[in-house]
């Protein structure tokens, strides 16, 4: 037993042995001769007093250093003074023979199975000296006279007697059983604190916002970091539905149904809370199953992410970029403008100061003119990058759109040696900038084509998955080298002789306008696959 529990049971019993003797003190004037014959009423009272005084002291006393001892004290004195009670008010008559068996109890209690046996022991001892001392062999003749023994008390004695030992036995292995289990609760609620203790550490010290939600999606648990990036303390947020803290965009219902087919899968969503007072932040959060430890599931448990940091980070990423960029694209100007211009100067220095016949004239006049429209349409290029028109979403049939450019790529620039596979439905409608789109798509298949220049296949699919349109353009050809394959979308970075280096960098483009993303994956001798990734929805 610990420590502090032998102090507190010590202090409870010796409570209930101070209420005691004050009620016998109380009563026992009052009552009858015939239930407490030959009463000694002095040392009646001097045994309760005892029994007032020694059980005030321990309650004053407070805190002992060795509660079992004074434990042990108390017990043999409790049964010394019933045995002056018991004697005191009848003996082997006494009505008050029930004492002993109290307290055997309180010593099974506060001293287990071995102390109660003791105490037992002890009070039978004392009992039968008692009854034999007044009865069998009256020693008390000189201060009282002996009195008849009947057989009724002699057997009262020994089944009192065998009242003690079986109460010790019985009320012993109860008090054990009592201390094992009160010391497994005990040890049960030290892991649940520690248990609570460490969630609550985790909970509350993690860096990252976590929020709790029931089955109904009401808040009940919000940690420090979820206040800090939702800008809303734990105790408004929590009890409130989850749509007025994290939004009305977050789609609880739709998100708990795949949690629900999928328990073991997690979701994540991002969207932008909208601080009171403040500004909005972007936040990214994964949903997963809250469950109980038998699987019952409880609820959902949001890891929330604040993506600012990030945010901030890749917008300088991509102004380092653009500014990468436009350092390249400049100094890939320069290159594809200085042939033309050194073409243009020489052919008119030729003009100004040679005199030519009529036929030199007119070839350099040719490559003053060719070298003109080379220029031209190295600007025109470029500005149709640089200054792209705004997007006109309208809802067209991609089926239909894709099959055009393909026929006429078939009925134009394709070898014979090429064949086109087609993988896509009749009918496949989405808003798109058709123009814009029909170009990107010709750049790829015109791509795809010229990379193939000793036959193969060209294969072109399309197909949606919920809210996301996937466009695929393959083929068989040289492939790109992974060295090159992240320079593939600059602007003017070709690796033909005779390309602009601005077709994948407008593909590029118009897929970003629309909101999506262009995939590569290319092995140099096996082919290209170009996947682009539009969004049916995008502000």
């Amino acid at each position: 037993m610990k420590f502090a529990d032998a102090n507190r049971l010590l202090r409870i019993f010796s409570g209930a042995r101070l209420g005691l003797a004050g009620l016998l003190l109380t009563l026992g004037p009052f009552l009858p001769p015939d239930l407490v014959p030959g009463t000694h009423a002095g040392m009646l009272a001097v045994s309760l007093l005892v029994v007032v005084v020694s059980a005030a002291t321990v309650l004053t006393a407070g805190t002992f250093a060795d509660p079992r001892r004074m434990t042990w004290l108390v017990s043999i004195l409790d049964v010394v003074l019933v045995t002056a009670v018991v004697a005191s008010t009848g003996g082997a008559r006494s009505i008050f023979a029930f004492l002993y068996v109290l307290s055997v109890i309180a010593a099974c209690v506060l001293l287990s199975r071995t102390g109660g046996l003791v105490v037992a022991g002890l009070a039978s001892v004392l009992y039968i000296g008692l009854v034999f001392g007044r009865t069998v062999f009256p020693m008390t003749a000189l201060f009282e006279p002996p009195a008849e023994t009947t057989a009724l008390e002699v057997l009262t004695m020994f089944l009192n007697t065998g009242t003690f030992l079986v109460v010790a036995i019985v009320a012993g292995g109860l008090a054990e059983r009592f201390h094992e289990t009160h010391e497994e609760l005990e040890l049960q609620r030290r892991d649940l604190r520690d248990v609570q203790a460490f969630r609550d550490l985790i909970f509350n010290s993690v860096g990252t916002g976590l929020i709790a939600l029931d089955l109904s999606h009401v808040v009940t648990a919000f940690n420090p970091a979820a206040e800090e990036i939702t800008g809303i303390p734990a105790a408004t947020a929590v009890g409130r539905p989850g749509r007025t803290v994290l939004g009305d965009a977050v789609p609880f219902k739709e998100i708990h149904g795949e949690i629900l087919r999928n328990p073991r899968r997690s979701v994540r969503y991002e969207t932008a809370i909208r601080r009171p007072n403040g500004p909005s932040v972007p936040v990214r959060m994964t949903f997963s199953a809250l469950a109980s430890g038998d699987g019952h599931q409880l609820g959902l448990i949001a890891v929330c992410e604040d993506l600012s940091v990030i945010r901030e980070m890749e917008a300088r990423m991509r102004h380092a970029d653009r500014l990468a960029s436009l350092g390249r694209m400049a100094a890939n100007i320069a290159h594809e403008i200085r042939n033309p211009l050194a073409s243009l100067s020489g052919a008119i220095e030729v003009l100004a100061h040679t005199p030519a016949v009529a036929d030199e004239r007119e070839r350099l006049s040719q490559i003053v003119l060719r070298e003109s429209d080379r220029l031209n349409g190295i600007i025109r290029n470029f500005l149709d990058y640089a200054r792209p028109a705004p997007l006109t979403r309208v809802e067209v049939n991609i089926a239909e759109l894709v099959d055009e450019v393909l026929l006429l790529l078939e009925h134009g620039r394709m070898p014979a040696h090429v064949k086109i596979r087609r993988d896509f439905p009749g009918e496949l409608r989405w808003p798109i900038d058709a123009q814009q789109f029909r170009q990107a798509v010709w750049n790829l298949a015109l791509n795809a084509v010229e990379a193939m220049p000793e036959g193969g296949e060209l294969a072109v699919t399309a197909s949606a998955r919920g809210d996301v349109l996937e466009v695929t353009v393959s083929d068989t050809g040289e492939g790109i080298p992974a060295a090159e394959q992240s320079q593939i979308f600059e602007p003017f970075f070709s690796t033909k002789q005779t390309g602009s280096g601005l077709g994948l960098a407008l593909v590029h483009r118009v897929v970003s306008d629309h909101g999506g993303h262009v995939d590569l994956r290319s092995e140099p001798g096996l082919g290209t696959t170009f996947t682009l990734t539009l969004p049916r929805h995008h502000e």
